[in-house]
């Protein structure tokens, strides 16, 4: 038994002496890491201090080509944006699942993250993890492939909001599908530009409209459950709310990404119920393909 005693005492004292109390904080960390710029910004936000400050925090830390396009002429908006970087609490790499919530500093702004298994990444608000656990006396940093945007409104406030999502935000009106759009969470919605429309046609377009149900199934098939950001698109076949057709995501090693015949344009825009994915096509569902048809051939006729 005293042998066992002494052995155990020996144990503890091991682990109490490799273990190492980090003593930098988070401005020492970034200092080290040459982060200059990002400094520089914190400083004009007034935000030095607080990151020296106890704690603890956890800073995810955009790239430095990213940072360096921020505006610094607009302080409030600068001091805003570097708070959303911010978040009360240590979290490590494996404290973080999927679709969870963090609270910022910047008030009423949350984190989302996002767990994706398939291709081992996580990210925070579409932005993926590269470098992380960078345990300090008040914190932790990790890393990030680029500057979070905080959402502003849901997936039908970003369709309203955009001008370029026109006439996407008049056919989910017609097919009375604006509720879905405001409250099914989580949600990605890959979203038909207004140009996309155009290539469908005038007329078909019209023809949908006066078909409400068609309508609705034709929209809803754009829409797939989850919050799935471009970090994690890889092949596969994605189910929809239209349920009897799948889209097939593709991800092109140089070319970009493709929901069935669309490709994806523009930046991904984060919602606070999801995200929106602008293509440059209308999807049309194979199980819907010959009533579709239809509406271009009487359309084509009465012309």
């Amino acid at each position: 038994m005293y042998a066992l005693l002494v052995f155990c005492m020996l144990v503890v004292a091991a682990t109490a002496q490799s273990t190492t109390v980090p003593t930098s904080n988070i401005i020492d960390f970034l200092t080290a890491a040459r982060q200059t710029t990002l400094l520089n910004l914190i400083q004009q936000a007034g935000l030095t201090d607080t990151l020296k400050g106890p704690g603890p925090f956890t800073l995810f830390v955009p790239t430095e080509r990213s940072i360096s396009n921020l505006d610094a002429t607009d302080t409030v908006k600068l001091t805003s944006l570097l708070k959303y970087h911010v978040v009360n609490g240590q979290y490590r790499r494996a404290d973080l699942y999927n679709e969870e919530s963090l609270t910022s500093l910047q008030p009423n702004q949350m984190i989302r993250v996002n767990y994706y298994n398939d291709v081992g990444e996580i990210t925070l608000e579409g932005k993926a993890i590269q470098s992380s656990d960078h345990v300090l006396s008040n914190g932790i940093v990790h890393f990030i492939s680029g500057v979070m945007i905080p959402p502003e409104g849901t997936v039908l406030d970003v369709a309203v909001k955009d001008g370029n999502l026109t006439t996407l935000a008049s056919t989910i009106k017609s097919a009375m599908l604006e509720n879905f759009f405001q409250d099914q969470k989580p949600i990605t919605l890959f979203a038909p530009t207004d140009e996309a429309f155009n290539k469908l046609g005038s007329a078909t377009v019209q023809g949908l409209i006066a078909d409400p149900a068609l309508l609705k199934s034709v929209l809803q098939y754009h829409v797939v459950p989850g919050t799935i950001y471009r970090a994690e698109y890889h092949s596969a076949y994605l189910h929809t709310f239209e349920e009897a057709d799948r889209i097939r995501l593709h991800r092109f090693l140089f070319f970009g990404y493709e929901a069935d015949d669309g490709s994806m344009v523009d930046d991904e825009v984060s919602a606070t119920n999801g995200v929106v994915q602008k293509i440059d096509a209308v999807l049309i569902p194979g199980s819907l393909s010959d009533q579709v048809k239809a509406l271009t051939a009487v359309a084509t006729t009465a012309a």
